[in-house]
């Protein structure tokens, strides 16, 4: 008897939330054509090229589009998530600065009945209508078992000084990368790994790679720096170093990035880079806009389970899971190199081309 009044419960309490997200569904349905974006910065090229596909994306689909730049101040972009709940949009898709700043004000929004897509930097504890996230940690995990097998190729066994410049901790992203790359690791004990913290900046990356490179004499045999633009700065300690050589030299420091920005996809076609991990800029809007107008503006639950296709992307498929946080739906990492850098679906190879870099 107990038991069958427990799975009545359940079944009650289950009936309770379907009917829950339907109203909220349904307080967000007005007439409002609105969908606002807010961006943690315009000072890299991957968010820049977030950003267009976001916007190209809300249009494309016949919504107005505002977004707003809190150039990585998180109490900035926090007031202009106010803002933007002020206005009651239609929905607001976000990527933030500092994954733990966001949650209050993330809350608000839906507590408002507004829906939330968090994109590449999700908040750490909010809870929202979906997530467009990036596979991090193996992303992190990838490029190190890109490193493991030069280090093979070099030495015919596993072994080798290998640098990592990681990101800024305060940022899940670059936090969950530094742990796939970590695992990797440590699954190789004849590899000396040494972490220093680039803190996700282009010059202070940089200097942290120029101190090591001084600490060790200059020998160390591979660099990774878990984002293109710092990676730049890691670039440039070598250069200054005369440690700059392209792949199949004899004095090749082995160098592997991750995102795919434009800057780093033309360093692996002149043949400098081994290898990039890389996070399809261009997917997201077009994945966040798919969640709020397939389902959530029609009232329909975001799936957590199953796959995502779209044949206009290198990936093709994506996967959908479920979170503390709610319904995720993941970017997958795929490997850059020499091997298929001329693909014109990587979205570094269409930047070029659409800056005229290359044909």
């Amino acid at each position: 008897m107990k038991k069958t009044a427990s799975v009545f419960l359940v079944a009650l309490l289950g009936l309770a939330i379907l009917v829950g997200i339907a109203v909220k569904a349904s307080a967000a349905d007005d007439e409002s054509r609105l969908i606002v974006y807010t961006q943690k910065t315009m000072d890299q090229y991957f968010h820049v090229a977030l950003q267009q596909g976001v916007e190209k994306a809300v249009l494309g689909a016949g919504y107005e589009f505002e977004v707003s730049n809190c150039n990585n101040d998180s109490t900035l972009q926090n007031n202009q998530m106010q803002n933007f709940i002020a206005k009651k949009p239609k929905g607001i898709i976000a990527n933030s600065v500092d994954s733990d700043a966001l949650n209050d004000v993330t809350k608000m929004a839906t507590d408002a009945g507004i829906p939330v897509i968090m994109v590449d930097n999700p908040a750490s504890t909010a809870v929202v209508d979906g997530t467009v996230a990036y596979d991090n940690y193996g992303c992190g995990y990838i490029a190190g078992q890109l490193i493991v097998k030069r280090l093979e190729a070099k030495y015919g066994s596993v072994k080798g000084r290998v640098v990592n410049v990681y990101g800024a901790m305060s940022s899940e992203s670059w936090r969950l990368r530094k742990e796939g790359f970590d695992a990797c690791m440590k699954e190789y004990p004849e590899i000396e790994y040494i972490q220093v913290p680039g803190e996700g900046e282009q010059t202070k990356s940089q200097e942290a790679l120029t101190n090591v490179i001084a600490q060790y004499n200059k020998e160390i045999d591979a660099v990774h720096c878990p984002s293109d633009a710092p990676g730049l700065g890691c670039a440039e300690a070598l250069m200054v170093a005369g440690m700059w050589r392209p792949v199949g030299d004899d004095k090749h420091i082995i160098f592997v990035t991750g995102d795919g920005e434009p800057d780093a996809v033309k360093g692996l076609m002149d043949g400098y880079y081994d290898g990039i991990v890389v996070e399809d800029a261009y997917a997201y809007g077009p994945m966040a806009v798919d969640l709020l107008v397939q389902y959530i503006f029609q009232g329909k639950i975001v799936p957590t389970g199953g796959t995502y296709t779209n044949e206009n992307f290198y990936w093709k498929t994506a996967e959908f899971s479920n979170s503390e946080r709610g319904p995720v739906l993941m970017v997958p990492p795929y490997v850059l190199d020499s091997s298929n850098v001329n693909d014109d679906r990587h979205w570094g190879v269409m930047a070029l081309k659409a800056e005229g870099v290359i044909q």
